[in-house]
């Protein structure tokens, strides 16, 4: 329902507000005035071959069969995170936006929506490892620490939303097609998805994606490695706000807060709960929650650069592409 959203946006600012007091706004602030221009700019450029790493397993979880270049899907997958970090309104936006900057039609469309539920579940899976080894340094080095059990939760609920649609794999088309029904009733503008159940067939290509084990098994890789990049990046991001961490506490951290965000789902992009994570997270070694703070906060601003930049370059596509059809359909 449309409220969900906005509710648990809310929520999300009030769980932000109390951690900005808890945290004194004015610390964080001085926190933040060290990362400047420069270092927003940096993080902003560490980020892209996490993006581009994504795109391109992506690209490998469609199968055999070209839908696309790596480039395009690459692309795909900057816009698809963009329209989620920058419509928090928007459920599934960044997902629809994501396969439209694919600019594929008919049962090639088809393809690239099923190869996306298919990359977020490898996606997912690859979390899994990632977290677990945030676990065992935890052990290694704060062994009584209250992080511990919401992070076995996290290892657990994000297991079973990785095993649920493997182990029924054989009714993952019935609910593909239940769910393309639906959308395109609920959402009018997402109607051309009845045309591409129409042209292609649900279970055969995903039959041809999820045989292919080859291609996911890479595909899982280039994931793994993007979260532990995920970890480098933090650790950029201490160094530039003059607070540095080892590279060991960075992946406990960050690990920490990408295992705490599975319980918040359903907040648009964890508004609040992410900086609230970041303050336990950092407390086990002794980081204040100034610049715990101030490092969310530091990749909300990387986030939102890189969204408006990459939203406003895609409209811009879109009105050129949109101009020169009209053009030529004036033309004929």
């Amino acid at each position: 329902m449309r409220w969900r959203p906005a509710v648990g946006l809310l929520l999300g600012a009030a769980v932000l507000a109390a951690t900005l007091i808890y945290a004194g706004a004015g610390a964080v602030v001085r926190t933040l005035e060290g990362l400047r221009l420069r270092g927003l700019l940096a993080i902003v450029l560490a980020h892209l071959p996490i993006v581009a790493f994504m795109g391109i397993a992506w690209c490998l979880a469609t199968g055999t069969v070209p839908t696309a270049s790596p480039r395009r899907f690459v692309w795909a997958r900057l816009v698809r995170d963009a329209a989620a970090e920058t419509l928090p309104f928007s459920q599934i936006g960044g997902f629809v936006l994501g396969v439209r900057a694919l600019r594929l039609s008919g049962p090639a469309a088809l393809r690239g929506v099923l190869s996306m539920s298919v990359d977020l579940v490898i996606e997912l899976g690859a979390k899994l490892p990632y977290v677990l080894a945030g676990v065992l340094l935890l052990v290694a080095s704060a062994p009584d620490s209250r992080l511990m059990r919401p992070l076995a939760l996290g290892l657990v609920v994000s297991a079973a939303a990785v095993a649920v649609p493997m182990l029924a794999r054989r009714r993952l088309g019935e609910v593909f097609r239940r769910a393309v029904r639906r959308i395109s009733q609920r959402w009018p503008v997402l109607a051309s998805l009845r045309q591409m159940h129409a042209q292609g067939d649900i279970s055969g290509v995903l039959d041809d994606i999820l045989t292919r084990r080859g291609r996911l098994g890479w595909a899982f890789g280039l994931h793994l490695l993007c979260w532990f990049l995920g970890a480098a990046e933090l650790w950029l991001v201490f160094d530039l706000l003059g607070r540095p961490v080892t590279a060991a506490h960075a992946l406990v951290i960050d690990s920490a807060v990408a295992g705490l965000r599975t319980f918040v789902f359903m907040v648009p992009a964890a508004a609040g709960v992410q900086e609230a994570s970041y303050v336990l997270a950092c407390a086990v070694f002794g980081i204040t929650p100034a610049t715990a703070v101030a490092a969310s906060l530091a990749r909300r601003a990387r986030d939102l650069t890189l969204g408006a930049a990459t939203l406003g370059v895609a409209a811009g596509t879109d009105r050129a592409i949109t101009r020169a059809r009209r053009e030529t359909s004036c033309g004929s």
